[in-house]
């Protein structure tokens, strides 16, 4: 009753071998694997060599045979002749054929499936360049020609069989190879990310001391702009710029003084120049001075000046209408009785000395050069963290790359295995 219920529903199919391998185990597991195999296969093929060497042997008899072959005796000479080229067309293609097969003296899947394309070929290219041939001794030498198309197809059978033997374990074959390409990538891949890693850690480690860096003379930094030196010449630097700026606005009183008198000074000078009256040199430095910047003027004794102006505003040389000449005039007469113009000369000495003190000290200060070598230095370290961060982000998107690389090469790697041996087998990655 249990075998027919056996029969009826059939047995269960015997479910696939499960292994667990270390993957430094895998390499030598599977060429263990591959040796059994070829152990299995290794009689079968070595039976099918002798019988090649066999027919070898026999296809060289067949050579013999056919020369010394006597055509049908319903063979006319023409016949004959032409069944002699023929013949020998056969014999040196026979010859070709044992001179280019040569049989393996050690047995492997790789050098069987060798043999066979080979062998293969060789075979071919006989029936290529002697079947016309063949033909012709079918007709004149049938006896020769049955015992050579005999062997002829015993070669191929045995070439047929050796290629069945072999072609699901040259199919494996091919995978084990493939199964110890991916293991090398696996092997380059997992070096590749150990030393990723090993780079990204120095980078971060770099990085971090750089930012030490930073943080210390940003402290430097505040510190120093934080201290009395710095105040002090923050604070001289606003005092020289309020110098300066009454010092401008005591320029433009100056300015403004001989603002009146400009048209008879540009008038005189334009005369000089034009050689319709004569300036002492002295003069005729004292006139460009005032009309290009009466502040440099302060140096010079203007009196001679002031006189030589107003005699030739009064016999009208200058041509300056009276309403001009009036106030001309009254202008000059004010520089020359009035101390307001040496007042404000005096006032300019008395900046320029004081503006050139507060210089003085200021330039005796290195606070500021310490400040500018900081802010380099500050500037410098914050280029090479920004480039260092950089160099982080690219090694740690090529390290993400070569992760996924090395998971979809497990993945092939693990399906292989299993495709390869029939097994479920697990591979455990260090």
């Amino acid at each position: 009753m249990f075998e027919f219920i056996k029969k009826l529903f059939g047995q269960k199919k015997e479910e696939a071998e499960s292994l667990t391998l270390d993957f430094s185990q895998l390499g030598e597991w599977c060429k263990e694997e591959s040796e059994k195999e070829l152990e299995e296969l290794r009689p079968l093929i070595k039976d099918i060599y002798t019988e090649i060497e066999t027919i070898l042997n026999d296809l060289d008899r067949d050579r013999e045979q056919l020369l010394d072959a006597e055509p049908v005796e319903t063979a006319d000479k023409r016949m004959e002749k032409v069944g002699d080229s023929n013949r020998d067309n056969i014999v040196d293609n026979l010859k070709m054929v044992r001179e280019k097969i040569s049989i393996p003296k050690t047995i492997s899947l790789q050098g069987s499936y060798s043999f066979y394309v080979d062998t293969k070929a060789t075979m071919n290219t006989f029936l290529d360049n002697a079947r016309k041939s063949m033909i012709y001794a079918k007709a004149l030498y049938p006896e020769e020609y049955r015992q050579l198309d005999d062997d002829l197809d015993r070669m191929h059978e045995q070439l047929s069989s050796l290629f069945s033997t072999i072609k699901d374990s040259k199919n494996k074959l091919d995978t084990i190879n493939d199964i110890f390409e991916e293991m090398d990538y696996v092997n380059k891949l997992m070096k590749e990310i150990e030393e990723s890693r090993s780079a990204i850690s120095n980078l971060e480690l770099k990085k971090a001391n750089i930012e030490v860096g930073v943080k210390e003379k940003e402290s430097e930094f505040q510190e120093l702009v934080n201290g009395p030196e710095y105040s002090r010449a923050k604070e001289l630097e606003k005092e020289i710029e309020h110098l300066k700026s009454q010092k401008f606005s005591v320029a433009s009183d100056i300015d403004r003084m001989f603002t009146p008198v400009s048209k008879a000074l540009s008038r005189m000078q334009k005369q000089d120049d034009n050689k319709m009256y004569s300036l002492s040199p002295e003069k005729r430095s004292m006139v460009d001075t005032l009309v290009n910047d009466p502040v440099s003027a302060m140096e010079f004794d203007l009196e001679p000046l002031y006189n030589e102006l107003i005699q030739r505003i009064e016999d009208g040389s200058l041509g300056l209408k009276d309403k001009k000449k009036e106030k001309t005039l009254e202008q000059l007469e004010r520089l020359k009785s009035t101390n307001e113009l040496s007042e404000l000369c005096e006032k300019m000495r008395s900046f320029d000395s004081n503006i050139e003190e507060l210089e003085n000290e200021l330039d005796q200060m290195s606070v500021y050069n310490q400040k500018k070598r900081i802010e380099t230095d500050i500037g410098k370290k914050q280029t090479n963290l920004k480039s260092v961060q950089e160099d982080i982000e690219n090694a740690t998107s090529h390290l993400h790359h070569l992760e996924q690389k090395l998971e979809d090469t497990k993945q092939e790697l693990d399906s292989n295995v299993n495709s390869a041996f029939e097994q479920n087998i697990e591979i455990k990655y260090n």
